[in-house]
């Protein structure tokens, strides 16, 4: 029934993000339950040597991010070292040139994937046991605070009655620690906590000491089948999916009562109901965080249901809201939800208290370094954008700093992106928060939605692919982006006469950048 359950799933294409090299490299290193000395599922060594990319290195080919690279690397140089063929030594020598000339990136990196600095050294320690010794200088000191905090998760006990978000990244743990772990952590389809390399890690530990479980295995046959030998990072995302594109209808000014928007609403407050602590990425994933639950609550007010407000209070911290109970640094944008969820109920004295809190740690952080960074998402337009609609009508002043900075990022194309030229879901970022500012009344000029207008028709039918979201690794997640794109062109779309009007005027459509603003 539960096989099933997760075939429907994959065939519905819900809750999927985009393959990656690291996470397939770990489907990679899970020996046959047949023949233990062959690879369970040789298509992820296909899939790996086909992804290299032309610096040697593995990991999102149209973003650089050291980190990500580094451990995407590592993860591919393990999976070839444990079954190397005949022409995979010159690979392997170019994945570990690309790793020095990575190390010398990191220190001045801002953006770090989710548990790299405890994934760093799980992956150099199974190296060097299968005799390839890597030691750049700029790993000595992430391989320190990874030392820490290894002594310090190697006390904790796992509850099995209590999920923890560090179970996520447990390929970080040695293989007779994972070995030894009760099959009561699987999930209903059979995955740790749907990370698909901790679930890989776990059966590639059991095999290797005489042991098996068949649900893991058979939740990592169909993902990898499903996705033609490679895999993501997670799967399934479909609360998180639901919750962001309910956002995206939010912002872009989309009824909440027209049908099929209703019906979403209706899905996500089941979900409300049926997690008292709050929402989590997926059904599947038993820890819940403060962005999910954050966005779940606004959009739920937004389409006139009362969710509960007190899983979003456990969140709270002194000043700002976190993510997960046990995170190292806060986020902007979970704060920026937050609020969002706030300003629902200004009505009530507790709200609004913490809402005017909330707000002035904000205003520390956005102004700080121009501020739109954030651990979750590696565009700074996707931070500006959300700041624009979140603070509009409530701090008109940082709501009109973070305008600014859209206004000022558009591109000569008429779209925006920060990272590698334009991209279809930056563009629709910022016309969401445009959108918001110009029904708000705080951006009066057209021209630059004119100019986004222009840069959609000119790429209709394109479908974007840029890992730009931030996970264990950058990911992609297509079906919310879908959706991001359907908001934003309906955005547009409900200023059709203007915009049309000044597109066909001159050169008026093009953005601010270009005429000297």
């Amino acid at each position: 029934m539960q096989n099933n359950e997760l075939q429907r799933l994959l065939q519905s294409r819900r809750g999927l993000v985009s393959p990656d090299p690291y996470s397939t490299a770990w489907a990679a290193m899970v020996p046959s339950r047949v023949h233990a000395g062959m690879p369970a599922w040789p298509e992820t060594l296909t899939f790996i040597r086909a992804h290299q990319l032309p610096d040697g290195g593995w990991g999102a080919p149209r973003v650089y991010n050291a980190h990500e690279r580094t451990i995407s690397t590592l993860a591919c140089l393990l999976a070839l070292r444990q079954w190397p063929a005949a022409d995979d030594a010159p690979r392997i020598e170019r994945g570990v040139s690309a790793l020095y000339r990575y190390a010398r990136d990191l220190p001045a990196e801002i953006h770090e994937p989710v548990g790299f600095e405890l994934l760093l050294p799980r992956l150099v320690d199974e190296l060097r046991h299968h005799g390839l010794a890597l030691d750049p200088p700029e790993w000595q000191a992430i391989l320190r605070i990874a030392e820490q905090k290894r002594r310090l998760i190697g006390e904790f006990k796992i509850n099995y009655e209590k999920p923890r978000s560090w179970w996520f990244n447990l390929e970080m743990l040695p293989d007779d620690a994972l070995a030894r772990i009760d099959p009561r952590l699987l999930n209903r389809f059979g995955s740790v906590e749907t990370s698909i390399a901790a679930t890989a890690a776990y059966l590639r530990a059991l095999r290797q000491h005489g042991k098996d479980n068949a649900r893991a295995d058979a939740f990592l046959h169909h993902v990898v089948h499903f996705g033609g030998g490679g895999v993501g990072f997670c799967w399934p995302i479909e609360v998180f999916e639901l919750t962001w594109t309910l956002d995206s209808f939010w912002r872009a000014g989309i009824d909440p009562n027209t049908p099929f928007v209703a019906t979403l609403l209706r899905q996500l407050s089941r979900y409300w109901s049926a997690r008292p602590a709050g929402l989590s990425s997926s059904g599947s994933f038993m820890v819940s965080d403060g962005d999910d639950t954050s966005m779940g609550y606004a959009v739920l007010r937004w389409g006139g249901l009362y969710p509960s407000p007190e899983p979003l209070f456990s969140f709270w911290r002194t000043d700002h809201f976190r993510t997960y109970h046990d995170e190292r640094t806060p986020s902007v944008t979970v704060n920026l939800h937050a609020l969002a969820a706030l300003r629902q109920d200004l009505d009530r004295r507790d709200h609004k208290q913490l809402a005017l809190v909330v707000t002035e740690w904000l205003r520390r952080e956005l102004r700080r370094n121009n501020g739109y960074t954030d651990k979750w998402h590696f565009s700074p337009v996707y931070v500006a954008a959300h700041a624009v609609s979140t603070l509009a009508g409530w701090d008109d002043e940082m709501a009109r700093e973070a305008l600014d900075f859209l206004l000022a990022a558009q591109q000569f194309d008429g779209g925006w992106g920060e990272v590698c030229g334009s991209t279809l879901e930056e563009t629709a970022h910022a016309v969401l928060g445009l959108a918001v500012a110009r029904r708000m009344g705080l951006l009066r000029d057209a021209h630059p939605l004119v100019a986004a207008h222009r840069f959609f028709r000119r790429h209709e039918g394109e479908q974007p692919t840029e890992r730009l979201w931030i996970g264990k690794t950058l990911f992609h997640p297509p079906g919310l982006v879908r959706m991001l794109l359907y908001a934003a062109r309906t955005a547009l779309a409900q200023q059709t006469d203007e915009i049309q009007r000044r597109y066909w005027q001159s050169k008026d459509w093009l953005p601010l950048r270009t005429r000297g603003r």
